[in-house]
């Protein structure tokens, strides 16, 4: 496996995984939460930085935060308990918007393209 492609997927992977086992604990308050998940994006975009990915992470962002403002406005399949965001926790459209950008970058490196 090459370095870069540890550094565009693996990485970032383990960063999910590492901030969602911080989030399941339930010790740490939403605004740490979303401090982390903002180091975290920016991590990612800045260290192993493609073209469009800042537009990318802006639509997954927005996307997202529609989708979960939307769907708890609807009706309650998923409540945060500690959510402020219009009945959303502040991390969750980043994490939407990373959430995006590395799938894209998964959707790339399976169709044999290039970064």
């Amino acid at each position: 496996m090459s370095s870069e492609l540890l550094l565009s997927i693996g990485a970032p992977l383990l960063g999910f995984i590492v901030f969602f086992v911080v989030q399941a604990a339930g010790y740490t308050s939403e605004k740490v939460l979303t401090l982390i998940a903002a180091l975290f994006t920016v991590v990612i975009l800045v260290t192993s930085p493609h073209r469009g990915e800042v537009v990318l992470f802006c639509v997954g962002l927005l996307l997202g935060f529609f989708i979960e403002v939307d769907l708890r406005l609807l009706g309650t399949q998923q409540v945060w308990a500690k959510a402020s965001l219009f009945g959303v926790a502040y991390w969750l459209p980043l994490v939407w918007g990373i959430g995006v950008v590395i799938i894209t970058r998964i959707g790339i490196i399976i169709r044999n393209l290039s970064l």
